[in-house]
């Protein structure tokens, strides 16, 4: 992109659990992994912005991916996932659908004054806002 002197964006998938812990879930090797990603996107989005590159990042909380089937048997996945429903405020969690949406914006002319955002970007059913 630098070479190619057009700009662009990039888009690098974070995770709530990089900014909130849950006791209920241990996690903190999984935190530490996305924490990563956050701290990049933001030294880069530093770095790339002279040359009109954006770097954002999304930050989901629970959502139904093939990550899920590591620790959650096949035939227990969308009763497992669904029990995290109601620990979202919005009653439900996250689709590969709903991270796609927000990673086109993202990459989309109508962000182009964006770079930087994470938890600006907390593609999470308001779960960083609060817990039911």
């Amino acid at each position: 992109m630098v070479a190619g002197g057009q700009g662009g964006a990039i888009v690098n998938i974070g995770s709530m659990w990089a900014h909130q812990g849950i006791a209920a879930t241990p996690h903190s090797g999984y935190s530490v992994h996305k924490g990563g990603p956050h701290s990049f996107t933001k030294a880069l989005a530093i770095e790339l912005a002279p040359h009109g590159i954006q770097v954002n990042a999304v930050a989901p909380a629970v959502v139904k991916t093939p990550l899920c089937l590591r620790f959650v048997p096949a035939d227990k996945l969308d009763e497992t996932v669904a029990s995290f429903d109601s620990s979202h405020p919005l009653g439900r969690v996250g689709s590969l659908e709903d991270i796609a949406t927000a990673v086109s914006f993202l990459l989309s002319d109508k962000s182009s004054w964006m770079a930087g955002a994470i938890a600006a970007v907390a593609v999470d059913v308001a779960i960083m806002a609060g817990r039911n």
